[in-house]
């Protein structure tokens, strides 16, 4: 186990929708460096506790600490304030887009002017391929890739705005 309080954890979180209760007392606890698993049954609330975790639902009880501090997750946007990234089952790509374009869509580098910076955007993700160990084409469409590689489109996409921040 390492030193200090753990990076995530989840106490007694409640999630209840009209005639269902998904989740009722659930915790979750994360260690830095340490590889965690969330395995369970179809129904069994994996989603809907990652939905919370992610600001895509508020949960109805329970806390939520992070290195030890009480936070608030109501929205995606508090959810990416504290650096959370959670990538679902089901990916959300632009196929007739490049993993370049997809990994910066919104967020792409530019010129005066407003036109995108072409060579900019390609170097920045070729260096943030690179850093994540990813041997991926930054112009390759991405509706030509393969599921794993897909996959390491939105890996990527998840850690783009915190390798850039300064950029």
């Amino acid at each position: 186990m390492a030193d200090g309080p753990p990076i995530l954890e989840m106490r007694g979180i409640r999630k209840a929708f009209p005639g269902v209760v998904a989740l009722d007392g659930v915790d979750l606890t994360l260690e830095a460096g340490a590889v965690h698993m969330l395995l369970g049954e179809n129904g069994a609330g994996k989603s809907t506790l990652m939905k919370i975790l992610s600001g895509a639902y508020t949960k109805d009880a329970g806390d939520i600490r992070i290195n030890g501090r009480a936070v608030e997750i109501r929205s995606p946007r508090d959810a990416l304030a504290l650096g959370i990234r959670v990538i679902y089952q089901e990916l959300n790509l632009v196929p007739h887009l490049s993993v370049a374009e997809n990994i910066f869509l919104g967020a792409a580098p530019v010129r005066w002017g407003g036109f995108v910076d072409w060579p900019e955007l390609y170097d920045r993700t070729s260096r943030l391929l690179a850093d994540l160990g990813m041997s991926l084409d930054p112009r390759a469409l991405v509706s030509r890739l393969g599921l794993a590689q897909r996959q390491m489109v939105e890996i990527a996409k998840a850690l783009s705005d915190s390798a850039f921040a300064k950029a």
